[in-house]
């Protein structure tokens, strides 16, 4: 996982400017995965709209429309860069819930899911909620569901011969496979900020207000939290890619305005 963070980043910047005028992916995915695509998504679908009928149910869901319409704006220009690195297609779907207990969640499948107060107490900006969102829909693109249930399976009991759905629901009951695999979780979470950033910077978000989004917000998500790199190691990596992250908006923009003038 590190190495394919380190080739990434060697990768970019060998490849930023030309690919930049040709407005080509920077990003590479692998695929090698252990398990089919579709068996992964299908699962996703079952448990986000149990989630949803669930919080519906109790009067939670999508109780804020100003905040849902905003989310959904921040989505749409998200997900315009998000195919340009990753051509697939793929059905954004987003909503809000309250007093549920939600930070912010991504599903296979492009399905997510943001806590009204997690984005709302911290005062966020459009540009740092941008991140935030570009965060959760990078961990989509790079198919981070699939790969940790991949990589789980040298973790548990025969794993190599095991179903998704067996280890994926030993992986929800088991705090302590999980925490064995908590360096798995962290590089993806290093990786998801990366992938966001860049997603960020080609949808014209302003890329310091990544480093204010992560000195704002707060993961209280008990057990799971001290799983996450620390907070000054997430934004010292942020700092680093700020003036790539300046480069690619300034390039962004350069060919949008030629694109108006060739009209």
């Amino acid at each position: 996982m590190k190495r394919r963070l380190l080739a990434m980043l060697v990768v970019l910047a060998g490849t930023m400017m030309p690919a930049m005028s040709r407005a080509q992916a920077l990003l590479d995915f692998r695929s090698d995965h252990a398990f089919p695509e579709t068996v992964v998504e299908t699962a996703a679908e079952r448990t986000y709209r149990h989630r949803l009928l669930s919080l519906a149910g109790q009067g939670l869901l999508d109780e804020n429309p100003a905040l849902l319409g905003r989310l959904r704006r921040l989505v749409d220009g998200l997900a315009a860069a998000a195919r340009i690195e990753k051509p697939s297609v793929i059905r954004w779907e987003i909503h809000t819930c309250r007093h549920c207990g939600e930070n912010a969640s991504s599903m296979s499948g492009g399905r997510l899911l943001v806590g009204e107060e997690f984005v709302l107490e911290p005062a966020l900006s459009d540009d740092e909620l941008g991140y935030l969102l570009a965060h959760e829909m990078a961990h989509v693109l790079a198919e981070h569901t699939l790969e940790y249930a991949s990589a789980a399976r040298y973790f548990v009991d025969n794993g190599r011969n095991r179903r998704y759905e067996d280890i994926q629901n030993e992986l929800d009951e088991s705090l302590s496979v999980s925490l064995r695999m908590s360096e798995v979780y962290a590089q993806q979470e290093l990786e998801a900020d990366f992938i966001g950033f860049i997603l960020g910077a080609r949808a014209g978000l302003e890329p310091e207000a990544m480093l204010r989004m992560l000195k704002k917000v707060t993961d209280d998500g008990g057990a799971f939290a001290t799983m996450h790199p620390r907070r000054d190691e997430r934004i010292r990596r942020a700092g680093a890619m700020l003036q790539m992250g300046y480069r690619i908006q300034e390039i962004t923009a350069a060919k949008a305005r030629s694109g108006q003038s060739g009209q």
